[in-house]
């Protein structure tokens, strides 16, 4: 009998209970190469490889003897060589080397904010909206209330084609003057409009091709730049049947994305903006369900990133994170090194890199990095869980199963001796996944050295079927392309592999 595939996911499926567990990718994700490969059938199927995750670089922290004062970050944006971030009752800036420059006057409060910038040449206007505490003026020095007092409490604010838009928990939307917040003339209190398709007034507006979306909790709107002499300058196109459930659960719209607008709709599902009033549902049951769980829908925290080519859309809460990739239209969950979360907090197109704030040392700023195998200071651990192996129930010996891992990938200057000599550890159950035999070291192979990843005798399986746990915590590249379980006692005498 010619040997099984080890069925790895190409999207994690956890599912509700052990036993329904397909398949999980944690801090790997699948790749489709472009490439079939043949069966003895005839068949073809499609060639992947399953890859680990980018990891993180510094690209802040204080210095031991310049402690800052920020903690918390809470958003930032980039204008021009500046970057423009918030902070718990703070402001500050960087430049691209990592200057950091404190604004004076409060930014208050701890939750997370919007930015938007205008067209004023050569040095734009910068805004940011605390949901609970108002719109604010940022200037490369300073922080003040928002110099037009009709501007009022707004709860977001973006920017289109010249003005600053606000949205209000009453269902109002505000126009500024046409690139200026400078009173007398910044607001006038006539240039707004009301969207009231539906009750429950808006949350959260963002601009995304040339349009401008507003949500509120049972439905969205987008608008159009219809130059309207009096008034509010844009006219509603259409009525969204999805409202916004949290309003930091919405992203895609950033510079140097805008692939997709994706959000957490009303019904604890994702969505991906189609062009519609019907958004297309992108999430899997589990993720749905995990949604539903959340206490606080405002902990909800999507973000963007791009990758060696991959756009990943990201939403995160206290106890997990997951991740889109645009591309392949796929999940992947994200954990850091113990703890159930990605460490990554929001994500800024800036100076070339994605730069986020840091959940375990709140006063530095990262970036999403490809050549990075650890995430700054820690272990990036790759975990890749398959589903049952085919001829689920029969119970059948497993004397040898190979995987095809690319070997060689230590590193000679890299940390001894999990950089210089990787392992993968490899783990099987019998039970569906409630419980996991011991694990199995496997030398990934020193620089330029190829292994070959084989585990023999196995035993038999169980009704459940075999399922095949594999986790690299060295910081190499790592990429799989497939494995196989052999149920027949040919070819299993091999050469031990190193570390057997």
């Amino acid at each position: 009998m010619p040997p099984l595939n080890i069925p790895f996911p190409l999207s994690t499926s956890p599912g509700a209970s052990n036993h329904e567990n397909n398949g999980r990718l944690i801090n790997c994700y699948a790749e489709p190469l472009g490439k079939t490969v043949g069966s003895s059938k005839g068949e073809k199927t499609p060639l992947v490889v399953w890859r680990k995750s980018p990891g993180m670089t510094l690209f802040f922290e204080p210095a031991p003897d310049h402690p800052t004062p920020n903690t918390g970050f809470r958003g930032g944006l980039l204008v021009g060589a500046t970057l423009y971030t918030a902070w718990s009752g703070k402001a500050a800036t960087f430049n691209s080397a990592g200057i950091e420059t404190q604004l004076t006057g409060p930014l208050p409060g701890t939750e997370k904010v919007f930015w938007a910038r205008n067209n004023k040449f050569p040095s734009p206007d910068v805004v940011c909206v605390v949901p609970s505490a108002g719109a604010f003026l940022v200037t490369s020095s300073t922080v003040a209330s928002y110099p037009d007092g009709d501007v009022e409490s707004p709860n977001s604010v973006g920017f289109l084609d010249g003005y600053f838009i606000f949205t209000y928990g009453n269902g109002k939307m505000i126009a500024s003057a046409l690139n200026t917040p400078d009173p007398p003339n910044s607001i006038n209190p006539a240039d707004y409009t009301t969207e009231q398709s539906k009750p429950g007034g808006l949350t959260r507006g963002v601009p995304f091709n040339g349009q401008y979306f507003v949500w509120g909790p049972n439905h969205g709107a987008v608008y159009n730049n219809t130059a309207q002499p009096v008034g509010f300058p844009f006219t509603r196109s259409y009525v969204i049947q999805r409202g916004l459930l949290g309003r930091y659960a919405v992203a895609g719209h950033e510079d140097k994305f805008a692939a997709a607008l994706i959000w957490v709709a009303d019904d604890s599902s994702v969505v991906r903006h189609n062009g519609t009033p019907n958004p297309t549902k992108i999430s899997p049951p589990d993720l749905d369900r995990l949604i539903e769980d959340v206490a606080d829908v405002n902990t909800l925290e999507a973000s963007v990133y791009i990758s060696q080519g991959h756009p990943k859309w990201v939403l995160s809460c206290a106890d997990w994170t997951w991740e889109f990739d645009i591309g392949s239209e796929k999940w992947n969950e994200r954990a850091s090194y113990l703890i159930p979360r990605w460490r990554g907090i929001l994500g800024i197109p800036a100076f070339g890199k994605w730069i986020t704030g840091d959940l375990k040392t709140n006063s530095r700023l990262l970036f999403v990095d490809d050549d990075a195998f650890w995430e700054h200071d820690e272990h990036l651990i790759m975990q890749l869980e398959s589903g049952p192996v085919t001829k689920f129930p029969n119970y059948t010996k497993v004397p040898r199963a190979d995987f095809n891992f690319t070997t060689g990938v230590g590193r000679a200057t890299g940390p001894v001796p999990h950089g210089t000599w990787p392992t993968v550890g490899i783990s099987y159950s019998n039970d569906g996944g409630i419980t996991w035999g011991r694990e199995i070291l496997r030398r990934l192979g020193r620089q330029a050295e190829a292994e070959q990843i084989v585990v023999l005798r196995t035993g038999q399986t169980m009704g459940t079927g075999r399922r095949w746990r594999l986790v690299v915590s060295g910081p190499v590249y790592v990429s799989l392309i497939g494995a196989t379980q052999n149920t027949t006692l040919e070819n299993v005498y091999v050469r031990t592999p190193a570390g057997a």
